[in-house]
């Protein structure tokens, strides 16, 4: 550099000095060459705060679905434009406490990058963030994955949510973030349901401490919660919440199927290691034991503890005793009496009584069912009745609650071999998501069945056609008991291929079953489930009709090893005077863990009479890609 550009370039810079707004529109314009030229808008850690994904034709599109989300009227659609208002922001002295309240991740993020550290408290002058962080004295995050709710449809996958540890006093006491739907009371059951797959609800963040949520999901609704320390430093943990509190009061819509509890949650780890690569394994599906499973593959999972079902305990407790002295401690736990008429039992049958009626009476005061001091009172004579025997707790529950993880992934790919009415053909299938009755137990609640977009291709010959897709299939069966009677359920969303007046038309049809299932032995189950189907489609004289529905199933579930006989009634009450009925018994062997065998067999005789069978190679992935092209 000569002599006089020394001497310009200090005349400038004093002359920037003794002018603070010049040196601040250098300092601007510096910075958003830096941008241009290095391409920051293309960082990793950028695309991952303001969650863009990329679209099928290469450009860049927000998952932030509010416009106060971003800074820039283009920012959902140009990482560039979103990265140039920050930078603008930053260095406005009006606007930038408004940026650094608003967005303490996104302000944090882009002083950094850009070179600008120092002293910088703005963030601590934000009243609202700091009373909210106060909220979160520690340094150490857990992901928790509570397991399916089988009674209500929309918890069938299960749920994750955070937990940061106190650094001191009680565990129980620890703060939890938990990403759900904010639902609307006023919504009907096929209101809450579309809204629910479509992204009708706003996401929101509530802050509750974690015995809370034990009470819910251990106590009250019976399921397991699996707790993984994340191997995170204590400036990622804090990043974590800076971020939680930009997308905590609804940035997102949230859908079930896909932006649900599960990637949210991941996404929040995503800002804080977008190099890990963890929202690459999501397509079209999201369900909350993938992310666990991503978390694992990208070696970020440490310590695991179980918090096991207080429900899931009485019910092994209660497959121990005599079906007599069940129904004594049902009478006990409801204050119907029986204390008294156990006296001549041998010692070990009343105390197993005894303690079956306490901690099934335990579990009636989780739920609010029935009077509380009442309740009390009850357990109070309990356990003065136990205090005479001299082992008060003879059984100990035999479960062990499944490791979601180790269960087989939820994608499918399938292959076979099928004959039906004389015809032989190849069948090929694909789902995003699914667990059935007959798929390997392992890893998976039992009397539990999830599907997701399966559609299955017919080829006979040089003819391929399309038998049907499952658009949502879910059903529990969970066996009744002395002690519990839970309702066993079926929906199911199909487009299938029907016979009409001896002709095969494609329909599509929603149907519900309600009803009850009782346990044949250790693992097998039999459930009676009577409902209804509405269906639509050209074969039908008015293309519409209503049928009510009978489903009989006798499943056997285990780990290597799986098959079922069902048999299926239906009777259209309108629009038609059709009947249909099917009987079926399949089977699946496993081979490894993603891997199996399927054999089927079927027989319909009405509207006519067809024979089936056929044989099928299922092998399992993480959930697969969007084939409609990427977010």
């Amino acid at each position: 550099m000569s002599t006089r550009h020394f001497i310009l370039a200090g005349t400038c810079l004093g002359v920037c000095a003794s002018h603070p707004a010049l040196a601040a529109a250098a300092s601007l314009q510096s910075d958003a060459r830096r941008v241009a030229d290095e391409r920051i808008a293309q960082d990793p850690g950028w695309l991952a705060l303001l969650h863009y994904r990329e679209r099928s034709d290469g450009s860049m599109r927000s998952q932030a679905d509010q416009p106060g989300f971003f800074l820039s009227p283009e920012g959902k659609n140009s990482p560039a434009a979103e990265l140039l208002a920050g930078v603008a922001a930053l260095h406005a002295p009006a606007g930038r406490q408004d940026f650094a309240c608003r967005f303490p991740a996104r302000y944090e993020w882009l002083r950094t990058r850009l070179g600008h550290d120092g002293a910088d408290d703005l963030i601590g002058q934000c009243p609202q963030l700091s009373q909210w962080l106060a909220g979160f004295p520690g340094q150490r995050i857990s992901i928790n994955f509570a397991s399916g709710y089988l009674e209500n449809p929309s918890s069938t996958f299960g749920h994750t949510f955070l937990k940061i540890y106190r650094q001191s006093g009680s565990e129980l006491l620890s703060p939890t973030i938990n990403y759900a739907a904010r639902t609307d009371a006023r919504d009907g059951a096929l209101a809450f349901v579309f809204k629910g797959l479509f992204g009708g609800f706003p996401g929101v963040a509530d802050e509750l401490p974690f015995y809370r949520r034990l009470r819910t999901y251990t106590e009250s609704e019976g399921r397991d919660i699996h707790e993984y320390e994340l191997a995170l430093t204590p400036g990622e943990v804090r990043k974590l919440l800076l971020h939680t509190w930009e997308i905590k009061d609804g940035a997102f819509d949230y859908a079930f199927l896909h932006e649900n509890c599960a990637y949210r949650t991941l996404t929040l780890i995503d800002v804080v290691r977008p190099h890990a690569g963890l929202l690459k394994r999501f397509g079209m599906v999201t369900v909350p034991v993938d992310t666990i499973r991503a978390l694992r593959h990208a070696g970020m999972l440490g310590a695991h503890w179980v918090w096991p079902s207080a429900p899931k305990r009485v019910r092994d407790v209660e497959t121990q005793v005599p079906a007599q002295d069940a129904t004594a401690a049902h009478r006990i736990a409801l204050g119907q009496g029986g204390i008294g008429a156990i006296g001549r039992l041998p010692p070990v049958r009343r105390a197993g009584t005894l303690q079956l009626a306490y901690e099934y009476a335990s579990v009636l005061i989780d739920r609010d069912e029935g009077e509380r001091a009442t309740r009390k009172a009850i357990l109070g004579a309990i356990t003065r009745a136990r205090l005479e025997l001299d082992d008060p707790e003879p059984l100990a529950s035999r479960t062990v609650p499944a490791t979601p993880e180790d269960g087989h992934d939820g994608g499918l790919i399938g292959s076979g071999l099928r004959q039906r009415a004389g015809q032989r053909g190849v069948s090929l299938e694909y789902a995003a998501f699914q667990h059935t009755l007959t798929n390997p137990l392992a890893g998976y609640e039992p009397h539990a069945e999830i599907t997701v977009l399966n559609p299955e291709l017919q080829v006979e010959g040089k003819h391929a056609r399309l038998r049907r897709i499952d658009w949502l299939v879910a059903q529990s069966t969970i066996p009744a008991s002395t002690l519990f009677q839970p309702r066993a359920w079926r929906l199911q969303l199909a487009t299938r291929s029907e016979t009409y007046a001896g002709r095969d038309h494609m329909a599509t049809s929603l149907a519900y079953h309600s009803g009850m299932a009782w346990a044949l032995g250790s693992d097998t189950v039999f459930s009676l489930l009577p409902g209804a189907r509405i269906e639509t489609g050209g074969g039908l004289p008015h293309h519409a009709g209503v049928a009510g529905a009978l489903q009989a199933e006798v499943t056997r579930q285990g780990t290597q090893w799986s098959a079922q006989l069902a048999l299926q009634a239906e009777k259209f009450i309108a629009g038609s005077t059709m009947r249909r009925l099917d009987v079926r018994a399949t089977g699946e062997l496993r081979l490894s863990r993603n891997l199996s065998v399927a054999l089927g067999a079927g027989r319909t005789w009405a509207p006519r009479h067809v024979s089936e069978l056929n044989v099928s190679l299922k092998w399992r992935q993480r959930s697969l890609a969007n084939p409609l092209g990427r977010d």
